[in-house]
């Protein structure tokens, strides 16, 4: 009797390779844990996030009058940018300041800022708290109550500032030095509440 043939069994069709995505490049596997590189710039992803921005008032000493020093009142809006950077975090805001040399001249800045905070050494900093650099931008209105004087007179404006923002809760305090043009110097403490993040 005719033994039955022996069908050998073919080893199954190798399955295409798929095509590595470029982010599994960036991929470290560790055993449990998947770690992905952390790009230097990127914009804020996943769930949606508080909108932070914070409001102060502020006082200062400043050489903002053309003969005098002068005490300056003003405030504040500052927005946190919605985007991460390694070396700390970016704001955009705009500002309003009186100034009066306690003599005849009046001056009225408008400026719109751009602060970089870059360090802070408490314990659980908040993204706009911890020291900053701080570019201000904008116009002066100067009137003068001296008769002879030309009234009133508009020109630039063009300062830095440096400082620290102390957060305590949603509450902070804040005080800086700024110099520029027109402003030769100024020394001031800000204060304000704080929202969202």
């Amino acid at each position: 009797m005719p033994e039955p043939k022996k069908v050998s069994e073919s080893a199954p069709a190798a399955e295409p390779k798929s095509p590595v995505d470029a982010s599994e490049k960036n991929t470290e596997k560790r055993p449990g844990k998947t770690v992905q590189d952390t790009p230097a710039f990127s914009f804020a992803a996943g769930a949606p996030k508080r909108f932070a921005w914070s409001l102060a008032f502020l006082a200062e000493a400043n050489m903002n009058s053309p003969v005098n020093p002068a005490s300056g009142t003003g405030m504040y809006a500052l927005f946190v940018l919605p985007f991460d950077v390694k070396l700390g975090n970016f704001s955009a805001g705009v500002k309003a300041l009186y100034s009066h040399d306690f003599n005849k001249h009046h001056l009225f800045d408008t400026a719109l800022l751009f602060r970089w905070n870059f360090y802070d050494f408490a314990s659980k900093p908040h993204k706009d708290s911890g020291f900053f650099i701080q570019a201000e931008g904008g116009a002066v209105l100067s009137y003068s109550e001296h008769k002879k004087a030309g009234n009133p007179l508009i020109f630039g404006l063009g300062q830095a500032s440096f400082g620290y923002r102390r957060t305590i809760n949603n509450f902070f305090i804040e005080p800086y030095i700024r110099g520029g043009y027109p402003v030769v110097w100024a020394v001031g403490l800000a204060g304000g509440i704080r929202f969202g993040d």
